[in-house]
Parts: structure tokens; sequence; C-alpha cells
């Protein structure tokens, strides 16, 4: 079996976040989304709304129809360029959906969606040129291993609410961030299946899954690590030769 290395420093996981503004495609100052009342649940034939943080910290939401799930890349806007539209073509089973998305390529997917309580897990699971396509290559078993590392977290209404009151980066415990660091035991396997599927292709994915499990934990602990807030976990714990380590070392398989 081939052998696949990759060298990430986790140090690139916490760099130092001051509180920011957006421009609108107008021009006009988007405030934070912090402290910012989300829109009402809409009524009619929307059946859910969700909502999910981008890498940047910017809130995005999720609108799920019987028929479709309307992707917004920023609560609030109503830039055209940040919203999409998905086809909900085939339901597969409890749990997987036949979507389109006419601006990808290929169009087609089957997608995850694991709802548990306050957070809906999504993915893409496969993607295909057709609803025939993508079905028979589910029912034959040809997703990837490792494909839950791509799920996404989604929150209710009321989740987002009090994840914006919660503390951010710059007040986590020592306990909770070694909580959080401790991804080896779960990840390993998975991202050592993805480099052996991708090899060299798109290593700085193994950055990002490392950080997006970090994430769900700090969540789980009780913290908003989306939060824009000044932070430094270098200096607050450089004198915690454990964290240090654990910040510091490099992935590598």
């Amino acid at each position: 079996m081939r052998t696949t290395f990759i060298f990430l420093k986790f140090m690139a996981c916490f760099i130092f976040v001051s509180q920011t503004q957006a421009q609108s495609a107008e021009g006009e100052t988007i405030p934070n989304h912090q402290n910012q009342p989300l829109p009402p649940q809409k009524e009619g034939k929307d059946k859910e709304v969700w909502y999910a943080y981008s890498m940047s910290g910017d809130l995005m939401s999720c609108t799920v129809y019987d028929d479709k799930m309307v992707f917004n890349s920023l609560v609030g806007s109503e830039n055209e360029k940040g919203i999409s539209v998905v086809i909900l073509e085939k339901r597969l089973d409890s749990l997987h959906l036949v979507i389109r998305n006419d601006k990808k390529t290929p169009p087609y997917a089957v997608m995850s969606l694991r709802k548990n309580g306050e957070v809906l897990k999504m993915a893409p699971v496969l993607t295909g040129t057709s609803i025939s396509d993508v079905e028979k290559r589910f029912k034959e078993g040809l997703m990837p291993s490792w494909i839950s590392l791509t799920e996404q977290d989604w929150y209710t209404k009321e989740k987002i609410a009090m994840m914006e009151k919660a503390p951010g980066l710059d007040e986590l415990k020592r306990e909770d961030l070694l909580t959080s660091l401790r991804w080896r035991d779960q990840l390993s396997e998975k991202l050592q299946q993805y480099l052996e599927e991708k090899g060299a292709e798109r290593p700085f994915m193994i950055y990002r899954f490392v950080e997006a499990y970090r994430n769900q934990k700090l969540v789980e602990l009780g913290y908003n690590p989306y939060k824009r807030v000044p932070y430094n976990l270098h200096k607050q714990f450089e004198n915690d030769e454990e964290i240090m380590r654990l910040l510091t070392e490099e992935i590598k398989f």
C-alpha cells in the first residue's frame, strides 16, 4: 500500500482573529452577525430553516422546501451571487437524497442529511451526470469510506441564538481545548483513507477536516469557535507544554 505523508502545522488552525465588518455588493456596511437578530421562521411551503457558519465566521442559511433547498451565503443579504438553489430530485432512503445543482459540474449528487436534535449534518456523498447514474453507484455502495469527514453542521435558530451568547476562543478553558485537540483516535483512519485516495491532490483538506472536528467538539462543550473575537492560543497557553505540543505538532501519516 502506498504510504502518504502530509505535514501541516496546527498553529495555522489558531490564527489571531479581530472583529471586522463586511461590505455588501452595493457598498453598504453589513455588521458582524454576532448579536444580530435572525429573520423569523418563514411560513407557507417552507419546511425548515437551518443555519451554519462559514470558515470566515459569516452566518449562512439553508431553507428546506418540499422540492428544493435554498442556500444563502450571508444571512440578511439579498445579493443573488450568494444564493444557490438545489433541486431535490428523489429520496433514496431516510438519510439520502438525489439533488441537482445546475451551477455544478457534474450537476447531480447524492446528499446525506442526518438530523440530531438541534443539529443537521449535511454532506455530498457522491456526484454524477444523471439521477440514474448516482442512484446506481449509491446502491452499489461506491461512496468513499472517508465521506463523513465532509459533513457540515447546520443548526436551528434556537441553537444559533445560544451560540451567539456562548464564549469564544478567547475564553477557552484548558481541559476543553485539550478535548478539541485530541482528534487522532476519531479521525486518523479516515484521514489516511482520504490521503490514499486523493494523494497530494488536495492536502489542505486535511487541515479543514481537523479544524471542523475541533469546532464541532467546542460547540458540544458550549463554545462558539466561530465568534469573531481577538485571541491568541499560543500566548494564552505558552507555559503549558502539553497544549503547545498539540498546537504545534505536525499532522503526519
